[in-house]
């Protein structure tokens, strides 16, 4: 006998046999969702998530994506990760056009340590280390000419030879990383390194800077950053070069305003005096290089007062090894300016300063012994202090080391997914908007998803992945990733 279908509305029986009906309203879970929260708890929640978990929490629902939008959520978020920075990936193949950035994120800073594998491994024991993830939060950069783009993709003339993807030239489109601060990025063309544009990799948004009013001679390189004055919550970009070899110009650009100014005393630099690792601290930009008698000295401008200065480097950092100073970094861990010096063949120390601009206060946290510790030949490049004391490297044969000094030995993280060359830049993602940057409302901030931003190139939907290998043999325990 087919079964009578119940009413929707749930009816209950007064004393007298009568129904009556309860209001929907009153019929609800014995539970309360996370959406009944206030707002304030929901941010709260939300902001101590992974960026791509953020993310697709913005898929859950309407209100969610909404909330995720305001300025609120995003200074929330940026308050909490603004001390954690995590390294920021791409290929730095001359051949490759390099538009996608891999953000190396875990979901658990315990990934690393303890091995949060997603491919099958079977049950051997000597595989409870392992690591396997998968790099799938991807941000995109600007093209950098993309009416050039536009002309070969959409006009009529050459749609017989329209592809799934577009066919880009790396001197017409290849971006240079000059540094990250606060979650924006400063964006240079890669023939003189002339800063272009500035850019919030995670909302995909970007301004143009204008041209500078000063060229430089063909040829000679221009020394570029960002950085931030809390102060007047203005960000400026800066840039250094030569005309004549020896004399030195800089020009500062204010974002949001239409032009560059000239500042005085800038420091010597050249294709022999180099100013490297553009590192932003404590509202101030440094930069690392050797001048006269083979001396190591701080480069560093104060983004209020827009004065150069001079910060003490370590104590007795010099060498007389050919070519060293290439196997030198500068950067900042947890608040503190660093030097990471791998010029002897097989090591690397670490040097902090502990108090700013103090020259007493530079220690060697760490020294590694070649014979003993086995470090691998390479530039070393400190990314950031995990919760555990670790410490996250990034190495110039596209891996990334996990040191923990409590434990023998480290972890080799081996880039795969395809073969090329890899750069990594130390980066905060930030939610905040570009145009909540204190830019005004006279500059145009543009978006990388426009009509062109969403054309690809074969190689950018490549996956890349992260995978524990065997420090002894260099091998990887994976068994299903080509590199």
């Amino acid at each position: 006998m087919k079964r009578k279908r119940r009413s929707a509305d749930t009816k209950t029986q007064n004393p007298n046999n009568e129904e009556r009906r309860v209001p929907d309203v009153q019929i609800r879970r014995d539970g309360r969702s996370i959406e009944d929260l206030p707002q304030d708890s929901i941010i709260n929640i939300l902001s101590r998530l992974s960026v791509k978990r953020i993310i697709n929490c913005g898929s859950v629902s309407k209100s969610w994506r909404q909330l995720i939008s305001t300025p609120e959520f995003a200074k929330s978020h940026f308050e909490r990760a603004q001390k954690s920075a995590w390294p920021l990936i791409r290929t730095n193949d001359p051949e490759r056009i390099a538009r996608t950035l891999y953000l190396v994120e875990p979901e658990y800073e315990s990934e690393f340590d303890v091995g949060k594998c997603t491919c099958e491994i079977g049950d051997n024991e000597s595989n409870n280390g392992h690591v396997h993830m998968k790099l799938d939060t991807k941000f995109r950069i600007p093209m950098r000419d993309r009416e050039m783009v536009l002309y070969d993709k959409l006009n009529p003339k050459y749609a017989a030879r329209r592809r799934r993807f577009v066919g880009l030239k790396p001197k017409d489109q290849k971006f240079n990383l000059a540094n990250s601060c606060n979650g924006l990025v400063c964006l240079c063309e890669p023939t003189q390194n002339n800063p272009f544009l500035v850019c919030n990799p995670l909302t995909g948004e970007f301004v143009n800077l204008p041209e500078a009013p000063r060229p430089c001679r063909p040829g000679a390189f221009i020394f570029a950053g960002i950085g931030h004055c809390g102060i007047t919550d203005k960000y400026k970009v800066i840039m250094m070069f030569s005309e004549t070899g020896m004399d030195m110009y800089a020009e500062v650009h204010t974002l949001g305003t239409p032009s560059w100014r000239s500042v005085e005393g800038a420091p010597l630099c050249s294709d022999i005096w180099k100013l490297k690792f553009p590192s932003y601290l404590n509202g101030a930009l440094h930069w690392f290089r050797v001048c006269y008698q083979r001396k190591e000295e701080i480069v560093s401008f104060d983004i209020k007062a827009e004065k150069f200065h001079s910060i003490p480097s370590r104590p007795n950092g010099f060498s007389s090894i050919g070519n060293w100073e290439d196997m030198i970094t500068l950067g900042v861990l947890d608040g503190c300016l660093f030097i990471c010096d791998s010029s002897e063949s097989g090591s690397f120390g670490l040097w902090v300063m502990k108090d700013y601009g103090v020259a007493e206060s530079w220690i060697n946290v760490f020294q590694a012994m070649p014979r003993i510790d086995k470090w691998p030949c390479g530039l070393y490049q400190p990314i950031k202090y995990m919760e555990n004391g670790a410490l996250l490297i990034f190495h110039s044969a596209n891996y990334l080391l996990y040191y923990d000094q409590t434990k023998p030995g480290f972890k080799y993280l081996k880039l795969h997914g395809f073969q090329t060359k890899f750069e990594a830049l130390s980066h905060i993602p930030s939610f905040v908007s570009l145009k909540d940057y204190g830019i005004g409302d006279d500059t145009s901030v543009l978006n990388v998803m426009s009509r062109c931003g969403r054309l690809e190139r074969k190689e950018e939907v490549d996956d890349l992945f992260l995978v524990e290998e065997n420090q002894a043999t260099g091998s990887s325990d994976s068994h299903d990733t080509a590199s």
